[in-house]
């Protein structure tokens, strides 16, 4: 089965480049709807392709733009959330080489930071918050690297701060925060892609691994008026790590399953499983 999976990765993405990369492009300049549906349903067929089953719970706050911050696993927290909703994403500068992945985060507006280079936190900043400002929903790892997963590392304030800038001049989107972990159904396990670990090699255990469950469990919005970048990256830590305890401790409770596509989100309070 791992072969199969991997050939037909290679063919996605083969397919990818000829087909959806010039459309895209396209969707993009024109400002047609249409990018969203491709990025939602691209991300959801490399999730197929890969083994990963996309287990929503909860919905975004309907109120936009909104600045949405998850804790960081694996490189496929991006095209796990990005198959339930059309977004933005902070990403290190590495995503950016990636063969034909790096060339659909481009065309998805993808922003690339630095990681370390503190003297490239000002222009990434002023790029959140113009994705802000032009209705986008953007997504940022804070805790500025990936982990195995069984806890959430301190929030990181830097890029909080285009929504401290924002609040005080009125403009202040929804911030909403977002716990994502991974299991085999029964308990979680660890995919997690960090320290020096190769992708390549990664994939590939992912790959032989077989179906893993990608739970994305989604909170009510943080209040950001009056509050500092330090603030609200404590506050929003706080509801990421309630949130990923107290789906640890509920993994067994009934789901029931939908599919929505791109150009439509997910329900509020619906409990959604992607395939």
């Amino acid at each position: 089965m791992a072969y199969l999976r991997a050939l037909a990765f290679i063919l996605t993405l083969a397919g990818a480049l000829l087909f959806l990369v010039p459309l895209q492009a396209l969707a993009r300049r024109r400002g047609w709807p249409l990018q969203h549906t491709i990025q939602t349903r691209f991300c959801r067929v490399i999730c197929a392709v890969i083994g990963i089953k996309v287990e929503a719970r909860g919905a975004l706050p309907s109120k936009t733009p909104r600045f949405v911050v998850a804790n960081h696993v694996s490189w496929t927290d991006i095209i796990a959330l990005a198959s339930v909703y059309p977004l933005v994403f902070l990403a290190k500068s590495e995503v950016a080489s990636w063969p034909v992945l790096g060339v659909l985060a481009r065309l998805q507006g993808t922003i690339f930071v630095e990681r370390g280079a503190k003297q490239d936190i000002s222009r990434v900043n002023d790029a959140l918050a113009d994705v802000l400002r032009a209705g986008g929903d953007l997504v940022i790892f804070a805790e500025g690297t990936s982990s195995d997963g069984a806890d959430v590392l301190p929030f990181r304030s830097a890029h909080f701060a285009p929504l401290e800038a924002m609040a005080a001049r009125g403009e202040a989107p929804t911030l909403a925060p977002v716990a994502i972990s991974y299991s085999n159904g029964a308990r979680r396990i660890d995919v997690g892609w960090y320290g020096d670990m190769s992708f390549l090699p990664h994939l590939w255990s992912l790959m032989k691994r077989g179906r893993t469950l990608c739970h994305i469990v989604f909170d009510e919005e943080v209040a950001t008026a009056g509050k500092d970048r330090k603030t609200l990256a404590a506050e929003t830590h706080a509801r990421v790590r309630k949130l990923l305890a107290s789906h640890e401790r509920n993994r067994e409770s009934p789901q029931s399953s939908c599919f929505e596509t791109a150009a439509s989100p997910l329900p509020q309070h619906e409990d959604c499983l992607l395939s």
